[in-house]
């Protein structure tokens, strides 16, 4: 039996989103547990407002935990709280090592070898090219936990919903469609040349009357004005104005949502909405975004896949995505609305 449980989750907004799944069916297992999810600042609001968890842990090893103090005190806060079964998504040595020196008994986790003594319930880690979710729901499911559902899903409260409502009506008013971009990728290499991003948007605008809204966080704002200064139309530029769960309750509104592969993809596919993800680099097979209405964008090349040159200076993964592909996929989408 589990009666009170600590998930150690991930750093990365789109990982953290694929394991909202193990939630409810946590609960369904055990329906009078506690349960609590430990995950850094940047990704609380993935769980923030879920009827299944009971408490969101923040911890962040590189800037509030990061002195050897901290994590001392971090440690006596989980002793306190006094878990006794810790599911340790995260494969970090110093999270398992904290669980440990928090008396927390089961601590469930993959065979490492840098986790020997540590991770006291070891489970074999599953084979061969696989989704990252499947990955994080397997350590779940081979302790008896049936996750039924396995769409990734967020609670936006009303209030989140509201701050943009104003911004919706007035471009319903003026436009058929609305369209989402999320211009940027956590590395440079994801990102589809601005060029034609800008060339995409001004496309939809022009020949489709769409409403186009660019999203990001703070660190893409630079790149997001490139692009608008390279256009004809006027997009709405919402480009680190909102935080995690206003961002998930703007994407809600829209028709469509175009994105590299990143965490506002997996964002936009939790919502449910029509999610266009542009793959190069990386790999659909391994991250993704699950939702019910996915379309991927990949042209094929000769490189080998996922590749993780960041030197790499030609980029003709992405350069091979060209305007029209796009263009295309997001009209015969709209083409159903």
């Amino acid at each position: 039996m589990m009666n009170r449980i600590l998930v150690v989750n991930i750093n990365w907004l789109g990982d953290a989103i694929l394991t909202t799944p193990v939630f409810r069916a946590l609960k369904e297992k055990f329906p009078s547990a506690y349960v609590a999810v430990m995950a850094p600042e940047r990704v609380k609001g993935v769980f923030s407002n879920n009827p299944y968890i009971d408490e969101i842990i923040a911890f962040d090893e590189k800037t509030s935990h990061k002195k050897f103090l901290e994590k001392l005190r971090f440690v006596k806060l989980l002793k306190e709280k006094r878990f006794d079964t810790a599911f340790l998504i995260h494969r970090s040595f110093t999270r398992a090592c904290m669980c440990w020196l928090a008396g927390i008994k089961k601590r469930i986790g993959y065979r490492r070898l840098k986790t020997i003594g540590i991770v006291n319930i070891r489970i074999r880690p599953p084979v061969g090219i696989i989704h990252r979710q499947h990955y994080y729901l397997y350590l779940f499911e081979q302790m008896g936990i049936i996750i039924k559902d396995k769409l990734p899903k967020l609670y936006t409260t009303e209030k989140q919903k509201e701050k943009y409502n104003w911004l919706i009506e007035e471009a319903r008013k003026r436009y058929s469609y609305l369209i989402g971009i999320n211009p940027s990728g956590n590395w440079q290499l994801k990102r589809w040349p601005k060029e034609r991003i800008a060339e995409l948007a001004d496309r939809l605008s022009q020949e489709m009357q769409c409403a186009i809204f660019f999203v990001g966080a703070a660190g893409d704002c630079a790149y997001t004005e490139e692009i608008v200064s390279l256009m004809q139309e006027k997009p709405y530029n919402l480009c680190g104005k909102t935080d995690l769960l206003e961002l998930a309750g703007l994407i809600e509104e829209m028709d469509v949502f175009v994105s590299a592969d990143s965490g506002p993809a997996h964002l936009a596919a939790a919502t449910g909405i029509h999610t266009i993800a542009l793959f190069g680099p990386t790999s659909e097979k391994i991250v993704a975004p699950v939702g019910k209405h996915i379309t991927i964008i990949r042209k094929h090349h000769n490189c080998q896949i996922p590749c993780y040159r960041l030197n790499c200076q030609d980029n003709k993964c992405m350069k091979a995505i060209n305007v029209e592909d796009v263009f295309l996929s997001i009209q015969s989408i709209l083409k159903h609305v």
